[in-house]
């Protein structure tokens, strides 16, 4: 069986890959986040043999985030069922992804990981870029889980096959996505200080079980640096993330850190997490002593529909009501015509979303199918406008331009609304002196004064 494995040849550069990356893939990517940030493309060394250790919170996303952002032909280890569907192989070959094998794949496969083993050797002789998930398997939590050493065996393997003179570098990497859910949120990548594998050259030969643990340490404290980790279990997992949302601004007035907003968010999100577990580890004393007011809040928040930013800004102020009204009213005709475009389109993303079990994977199926279906909803408005508009052809190709453009309109213009009415209503709430309202800041200012002690 292992003889009729079919891996392609992903140590070739790819004109197929590279068309529909930057044609297909690329422009759809740019849409579907709002912001999108990545730190640390420095630390990628040119023309050297380079593994990507990455987090895995968001399934195909997670890949994508790299192929989105960087400009490298990567070459990715996925599940091996994916090469079970014969007609499947071709595109698995364009987007350089290899199976590994797994126990549930059955024992007499796991020989097979030899051949891909081999085929990733390779692609690392010729200097190209691999990707790997060291989690082995995808969850949705800001934690680093138990990882395997795949990337340990792989180096030796290809450092064997060339002399240990490869030299090949492990960038540690993290993505952090604002929401994993929701269309058009923040994306943040961090490419991590480069692992030199010749550091362990010498431990390799000599005693190769001690390298792999070394290695794969070294990975995983560079992993960690480079995401949010938060290590608690069960409900103090998400007071957690509720204290990072709320005490945010307390954290970066006393540690101020500098970049664009995304990065001064998570710069902040990591000092916060920290001076919470050094807390726990030390007293233990922090959450127990908040418990009750962070759910008391969470659950006043989630009764009135505010967002954390509503309430850490008591409201909007008078001319940012204003001025989300005005763009209200001046982005309305480009909404409907937004609507027009794209809600057929989006209809089918969301009944695809349905298949999957793992709400997680409902944002890369929206995202893949999307681009899809797109195209031939595009198709049938090109058509209609060439057959019904009295213009030239060429401005077909306006045409298509603009309804590529009006899906952020489609997607932004609700949000804006409901912000908009969250911050009428709250800044209601607070002239009527509102006690819900009231309850809210008086618990954020508890919380936060709470935190600040341990500053």
């Amino acid at each position: 069986m292992s003889q009729k494995l079919d891996l392609g040849t992903p140590e070739k550069f790819d004109f197929g890959h590279f068309f529909i990356r930057n044609a297909w893939l690329l422009p759809w990517f740019l849409l579907w986040y709002k912001n999108i940030t990545v730190v640390g493309k420095k630390n990628i060394q040119k023309n050297t043999a380079t593994i990507f250790a990455i987090n895995h919170q968001n399934t195909a996303m997670d890949p994508l985030a790299l192929v989105g952002t960087l400009s490298h032909q990567i070459t990715w280890l996925a599940r091996a069922d994916l090469y079970k569907k014969k007609a499947l192989i071709p595109i698995l070959h364009c987007f350089k992804i290899l199976p590994i094998f797994r126990q549930r794949d059955g024992l007499k496969n796991l020989e097979n990981n030899d051949i891909v083993f081999e085929k990733i050797a390779d692609v690392l002789t010729a200097h190209k870029t691999v990707g790997i998930f060291p989690e082995g398997t995808h969850w949705g939590f800001r934690r680093l889980r138990q990882t395997r050493k795949a990337i340990s065996r792989l180096v030796e393997v290809a450092e064997q096959r060339n002399n240990y003179n490869l030299d090949i570098n492990i960038n540690p990497v993290g993505v952090y996505y604002d929401d994993y859910k929701k269309i058009r949120t923040d994306l943040f990548v961090k490419i991590g200080e480069p692992i030199p594998v010749k550091k362990y050259i010498s431990l390799m030969q000599e005693n190769p079980k001690q390298a792999e643990n070394d290695i794969k340490d070294a990975i995983d404290a560079g992993m960690r640096e480079c995401m949010l980790d938060i290590p608690q279990m069960d409900d103090d997992y998400y007071l957690i993330e509720q204290v990072r949302e709320i005490c945010r601004e307390t954290t970066e007035s006393k540690f101020p850190v500098k970049g664009n907003r995304q990065t001064r968010q998570f710069l902040t999100d990591k000092k916060t997490i920290e001076i919470v577990e050094n807390e726990i580890s030390s007293a233990n004393s922090f959450l127990p002593s908040i418990k009750e007011k962070l759910k008391e809040f969470e659950s006043l928040r989630t009764k009135k529909n505010f967002s954390y930013e509503i309430i850490k800004e008591k409201g909007y102020s008078a001319f940012q009501l204003i001025w989300n009204c005005m763009l209200l009213v001046a982005g309305l005709p480009l909404f409907l015509c937004s609507c027009i475009l794209w809600s057929g389109n989006y209809l089918c993303m969301k009944k695809m979303a349905k298949l999957a079990d793992d709400p997680l994977f409902k944002n890369s199926i929206m995202f893949v199918g999307g681009r899809v279906t797109c195209i031939i909803f595009n198709l049938i408005f090109i058509v209609l406008w060439l057959i019904f508009v009295p213009l030239p052809w060429w401005t077909v190709f306006l045409f298509w331009i603009g309804i590529f453009l009006l899906w952020p309109v489609f997607i932004d213009y609700p949000r804006l609304f409901k912000r908009t009415m969250q911050g009428l209503a709250y800044n209601a709430a607070l002239m009527t002196k509102e006690e819900t309202v009231a309850k809210l800041g008086e618990l954020q200012d508890e919380i936060q004064n709470e935190f600040s002690k341990l500053l």
